[in-house]
């Protein structure tokens, strides 16, 4: 998730002291403002691809199904706030959102039928078998 924050601060979408912030934030919270912004911009098919991608890292990185559940409700709580303050204060503009987004990592992760992650740089998250409820 720290290519999320770099690619962040190179498009000049986040100062230094919204980084610093950003990177307190967990995995889920840090997708879901991607999320947010982006579909308050109007990505449409990307944000199908940029969903089903942060949907299996979460439930990969979940201990059990409730942890699982719990970092849906984060992710989905802090999408809709920042939709929510994307519409209302738009303090970045939306070209340059929806070009930075476009251009995520991210993107380039492969998402295998088991649930596996291959990320761009190389390293899988795997779904944790046996998991407790």
């Amino acid at each position: 998730m720290k290519s999320l924050i770099f690619v962040l601060c190179l498009c000049g979408l986040i100062n230094t002291a919204m980084a610093q912030n950003i990177q307190k934030m967990s995995d889920a919270e840090q997708l879901g403002m991607m999320a947010g912004f982006a579909s308050a911009c109007g990505a449409t098919s990307k944000l199908d691809d940029f969903e089903l991608i942060a949907s299996r890292l979460i439930a990969n990185t979940a201990s059990t199904e409730q942890a699982e559940k719990k970092q849906i409700r984060v992710y989905m709580q802090t999408k809709f706030e920042a939709m929510q303050r994307q519409q209302k204060e738009a303090p970045v503009p939306c070209s340059e959102i929806l070009e930075s987004f476009n251009k995520l990592p991210l993107f380039n992760a492969i998402v295998y039928r088991d649930g596996s992650v291959k990320l761009p740089d190389g390293t899988w998250s795997k779904p944790l078998r046996g998991r407790k409820k």
